[in-house]
C-alpha cells in the first residue's frame, strides 16, 4: 500500500507512455501524412533496412562514451580538489559549480557561437598574439559538439564523483600511507576505488544525457552533423511521420535499458540510487 503512490505514478507516466509510444510505430502513415491505426511493419522495415539509422545511432553512442571519458578525466580532478578545500571555500566552489546551470541551457549552448566562430573570442585572441592568421574551424563540427556537450554534463560528473569521495573514510588513506604507501599509490589503491561508484553513477548519467541531447547538435553541429536525437525530431516535427518517429523512439529506449542493465550487472542500480539520494 505504501509503495503504491510511487507504483502508479511510474505506470501512469513511464510504462503507459512508452507502450502508447510502441503502439504507433506499428500503425500506418498513408502519403498524405494521415496516420491510420492500422497494423503494419513498415516503419520497423525502414529502420531495419536503412543502414543510415543504425550508422547515426552508432554515432550518438561515440558521441556520448567520449564526452562521459572526457568528463570523467576532467571532473575527478576537480571533484577531489573539492574535497581537498577548507569547508568554507568548498561552499563557495560548489555554488560556483552550480551557477552556470542557471542560465537556459539553449542560452548557455549558444553563448559557444560566439567564442569559438571565426570571429569569436578564441580566434580573436589567437589572431592578435600571431598564431594564427586564418581563424580556426571551431564551429559547425564534433569539436564544437564535444565542446558543448562536455559543458552540459561535466557538472553532473563532478557532482557524483565529489559524492563518492565524501563517502571515503580519509582514516584508510592515512592507514595507507603509514602503512608505506605512498601519495599516488594510497590514491590509487583506497581512495580510486571506494569512489568508483561515484564515478560509475556520473559515467551513466552523462552517457544518458549525452545520448539524448537534441539543442546542442542542432547549435553546434550544423547541417551535417545528424545524431539520432535529431533523427527523431525530423520524423515527428517537420515531416509528421510519427510511426516513424516512434519505431526510433523505441529503439532508443532499449538501447538506454541496455546500457542500464549492464551498469546494474557492473555496480548495481542501488550504488546509482544511494548516490543520488546521499
Amino acid at each position: 500500500m505504501l509503495a503504491a503512490p510511487a507504483v502508479g505514478c511510474v505506470v501512469a507516466f513511464i510504462l503507459l507512455p512508452v507502450l502508447a509510444m510502441a503502439l504507433h510505430s506499428f500503425w500506418l502513415r498513408d502519403p498524405n501524412g494521415i496516420v491510420i491505426q492500422q497494423f503494419t511493419l513498415t516503419s520497423w522495415r525502414e529502420f531495419l533496412d536503412d543502414p543510415f539509422y543504425l550508422e547515426v545511432l552508432g554515432r550518438t553512442g561515440r558521441l556520448a562514451a567520449i564526452t562521459t571519458l572526457i568528463c570523467a578525466l576532467v571532473g575527478y580532478p576537480v571533484a577531489y580538489t573539492l574535497i581537498l578545500m577548507p569547508d568554507r571555500f568548498r561552499a563557495l566552489m560548489i555554488l560556483l559549480l552550480f551557477l552556470p546551470s542557471w542560465i537556459s541551457f539553449v542560452v548557455r549552448t549558444m553563448s559557444w557561437l560566439h567564442v569559438l566562430g571565426p570571429g569569436g573570442l578564441v580566434n580573436l585572441l589567437l589572431r592578435r598574439m600571431g598564431v594564427i592568421e586564418e581563424p580556426l574551424p571551431l564551429l559547425y563540427n564534433d569539436f564544437s559538439i564535444y565542446v558543448g556537450m562536455v559543458h552540459y554534463t561535466l557538472t553532473y560528473m563532478v557532482l557524483n564523483i565529489y559524492i563518492g569521495l565524501q563517502s571515503v573514510d580519509r582514516n584508510l588513506v592515512d592507514a595507507a600511507r603509514t602503512l608505506g604507501a605512498k601519495g599516488w599509490h594510497a590514491f590509487l589503491e583506497v581512495t580510486l576505488p571506494l569512489s568508483l561508484p561515484g564515478l560509475m553513477a556520473g559515467s551513466l548519467l552523462v552517457f544518458i544525457l549525452a545520448a539524448g541531447t537534441y539543442i546542442t547538435p542542432l547549435i553546434l553541429g550544423g547541417t551535417g552533423n545528424v545524431y539520432y536525437s535529431n533523427l527523431i525530431y525530423e520524423a515527428v516535427i517537420p515531416q509528421l511521420d510519427w510511426p516513424l518517429g516512434a519505431t526510433l523512439a523505441v529503439v532508443f529506449i532499449v538501447v538506454l535499458t541496455a546500457v542500464i542493465g549492464l551498469y546494474a550487472r557492473l555496480a548495481g542500480v542501488g550504488t546509482l540510487f544511494r548516490k543520488v539520494s546521499a
